[in-house]
C-alpha cells in the first residue's frame, strides 16, 4: 500500500511517545496551523489499518491537542475535533467529546504518555509574533 507524505508525517507522530520526542509534533503543528493541512477521514482510516492501536490513538491525541490552541483556525479546529471525536467513539466507545477547561488528552485517549514536552515545544509556534511572521492566515488573524 502506498502511503502519502502527510500520512508518513501522521505515522511518525504516533510512533514516538509524546514524552520523548516533540520534533514530529511541531512539524505537524506547522502544517496544520500555517499551511492549511487538514487530515481527511479516509487518510486516518488508512492509517488505522497499518498502525498499532496505541500509536494511532497517539496520532489522534496530537490532532486533538493541536485543535485546542487559539492559533488553529476555527474551521480547522472544528474539523479536527469532529474527526477525533468520531474515532474516539469507534476506538474507546461513547461520545466522549473533549471537556472544557483543563484535562489530560493523553489520559482521555488511554495513553501512558504525558504531554508536557509537546506543549512546551508548541509554545513558540503559537505566539502571535511567530504566527504573524509566517505571513499566512491563522487562528489569531483578525
Amino acid at each position: 500500500m502506498a502511503v502519502s507524505f502527510t500520512q508518513k508525517r501522521l505515522y511518525r507522530v504516533g510512533s514516538r511517545p509524546l514524552d520523548r520526542d516533540a520534533n514530529e509534533v511541531t512539524r505537524l503543528a506547522e502544517a496544520v496551523w500555517y499551511r492549511n493541512y487538514r487530515p481527511r477521514q479516509e487518510e486516518l482510516e488508512r492509517l488505522r489499518d497499518v498502525m498499532p492501536r496505541e500509536e494511532f490513538q497517539r496520532t489522534l491525541c496530537v490532532l486533538e491537542i493541536l485543535s485546542l490552541y487559539p492559533v488553529c483556525r476555527r474551521d480547522t479546529a472544528k474539523h479536527l475535533q469532529a474527526l477525533t471525536r468520531r474515532f474516539h467513539r469507534q476506538l474507546l466507545g461513547g461520545d466522549d467529546a473533549p471537556v472544557k477547561g483543563r484535562y489530560s488528552p493523553s489520559k482521555r485517549w488511554g495513553l501512558p504518555d504525558t504531554t508536557n514536552l509537546v506543549r512546551k515545544a508548541l509554545l513558540p509556534l503559537q505566539t502571535r509574533a511567530y504566527a504573524d511572521s509566517t505571513e499566512r492566515r491563522h487562528g489569531l488573524s483578525v
